[in-house]
């Protein structure tokens, strides 16, 4: 099971910054980023880290607005269209997601679409039924033989 962490934070000179100190001085990965912009000077910033429990852990300690949310990783074909055919399949499986981040994992040569969905147990059956392969934690945070 992949976790995304989500941070409210305010648009401001440094405020990104103190969240990715508080994580470089805890030595936590950011593997993918994705930043919204909602309203009135405020936005989502959405990270994949390699220890997302231990990210949510020190930056709530840090009074830093942090929610942990679970997320699904499909693999893609890393070339022309692979991320038109996954989601063709998602579609074919009858998937919704609010979200969704891409990431590329260069020593395995692997692309992984994540999907933050509003049940996630059913989109796991629905995927599952449709042939899909949820992928595992260590591939998602990119802990197998990565250099980083």
């Amino acid at each position: 099971m992949a976790y995304e962490i989500s941070i409210f934070l305010e648009n401001k000179i440094g405020h990104f910054k103190r969240v990715t100190t508080v994580l470089k001085e805890n030595k936590i990965n950011i593997r993918s980023i994705f930043i919204n912009d909602t309203a009135n000077g405020w936005g989502i910033l959405n990270l994949l880290v390699d220890q997302p429990e231990k990210a949510y852990e020190v930056l709530s300690e840090k009074s830093i607005s942090v929610a942990l949310r679970e997320v699904i990783a499909l693999e893609m074909k890393d070339e022309t269209g692979g991320l038109d055919d996954l989601l063709l399949q998602v579609a074919q499986a009858g998937v919704n997601f609010n979200n969704a981040a891409g990431r590329i994992i260069e020593a395995t040569g692997r692309a992984i679409l994540i999907l933050d969905v509003p049940d996630y147990e059913e989109t796991i059956e629905k995927l599952k039924k449709q042939g899909l392969k949820i992928l595992d934690d260590s591939t998602v945070y990119g802990r197998q033989n990565e250099s980083n």
